[in-house]
């Protein structure tokens, strides 16, 4: 009986002591420190920060350079900051995937989307009838081709423009474009013009950018075994052939289907004019990637084309082509497999990460 006590003695001590040890550890947890933005500003322009979304924009003076600038980041006192107050960023393609910044203070953190942009007013769509302009934003220029028999001196587009803007001639203004026509943005203090030139004749077929990383970025799925994907990774190496910051990836495992990839849906591309694909591709290994091409009218199509082993860890722009006689009628999806071939018996791979970008249907 005495042994039975000493048992439950010792257990209601033990459990006492468990008890006292979370508790000790609780009072510990400091949730009231301050991870809030003080202030956020690049070369003396300040940031507007929302404190309930976590959000801060700044907007930058025109003609601003967006590729490298420092931002000065006032925090509480004890709190740390990721990326560093000072540090040199790439800001160009924030508005589209913002830049993360980090607030960590005690045991909590608060992290805020940072969107910095130069005050600029785009013309972003310009219609005429059923013909849709074709716009450069680099030199500001509008081209937009209408039908044999037009009357160019009475055209009344319909232009789509940065909101906030004002713009001349105005939008739904009947105008003669038998020359070319300045349309004039006011916005923000600056004006910025584009040239619009209208000409009588069948509009070109121009490369069909599906996938950019950048301004163009549907969201991939993931196919097969893939564990994660990315539609926003950073370029594991910029050159020549690929400069942008941004690009999709996975990590492949060892034992991974040879089918692992990702894919896009809602396409709806007419591949009686867009017949072959580029898409450029990095990885360490080498083996066949491929396109599969879904859609109406036929058979998936899957298209496999040679990463080469002489310039592994490089990226590499390959081409695939649909067969003649396809059959499809329209495309509805197109998946990507950067290592359609088998890696499970190849006791030299050990997994890695795998890179593709610029996804672009190009014309017959």
């Amino acid at each position: 009986m005495k042994t039975i006590q000493n048992i439950l003695f010792l257990g209601m001590l033990l459990l006492f002591s468990l008890s006292s040890c979370g508790d000790n550890e609780r009072e510990s947890v400091d949730l009231s420190a301050n991870v809030d933005i003080k202030s956020f500003s690049i070369n003396g322009t300040q940031g507007v920060i929302d404190a309930s979304k976590l959000t801060i924009t700044v907007m930058m003076p025109t003609g601003t350079d967006l590729s490298n600038l420092t931002a000065a980041v006032e925090i509480p006192e004890g709190a740390e900051l990721s990326p560093a107050s000072g540090t040199a960023i790439d800001y160009r393609y924030s508005d589209k995937t913002p830049i993360e910044y980090h607030v960590m203070n005690g045991n909590i953190y608060n992290k805020y989307k940072v969107i910095v942009k130069e005050i600029k007013a785009e013309i972003t769509s310009f219609v005429i009838g059923s013909r849709t302009g074709i716009i450069d934003q680099e030199a500001k220029t509008v081209l937009i081709y209408v039908p044999d028999g037009s009357d160019i001196t009475q055209l009344t587009p319909i232009v789509r423009y940065t909101d906030g803007a004002t713009i001349t001639p105005a939008d739904g203004l009947a105008v003669d474009f038998s020359n070319s026509v300045t349309y004039t943005l006011s916005y923000l203090g600056n004006t910025f013009s584009y040239v619009v030139s209208v000409i009588i004749g069948n509009e070109p077929v121009l490369p069909l950018v599906i996938y950019n990383g950048e301004d163009i970025v549907p969201q991939w799925w993931t196919v097969g075994s893939a564990g994660d994907i990315s539609s926003n990774f950073a370029n594991p190496k910029s050159n020549a052939l690929n400069s942008t910051p941004y690009c999709a990836s996975i990590w492949r495992n060892p034992g991974d289907d040879d089918w692992t990839g990702g894919g896009l849906g809602g396409l709806n591309i007419d591949p009686t004019v867009y017949d072959h694909f580029t898409l450029l591709v990095w990885k360490e290994y080498a083996g066949d990637v491929q396109l599969e091409i879904q859609g109406d009218g036929a058979d998936n199509q899957r298209l496999k084309v040679r990463y080469l082993g002489d310039a592994l860890g490089e990226w590499q722009k390959l081409e695939f082509s649909l067969p003649e006689g396809h059959g499809l009628t329209k495309i509805h999806a197109i998946l990507v497999a950067p290592q359609i071939t088998g890696t499970k018996d190849d006791p030299n791979f050990l997994g890695h990460r795998m890179y593709w970008d610029q996804l672009i249907a190009n014309p017959q």
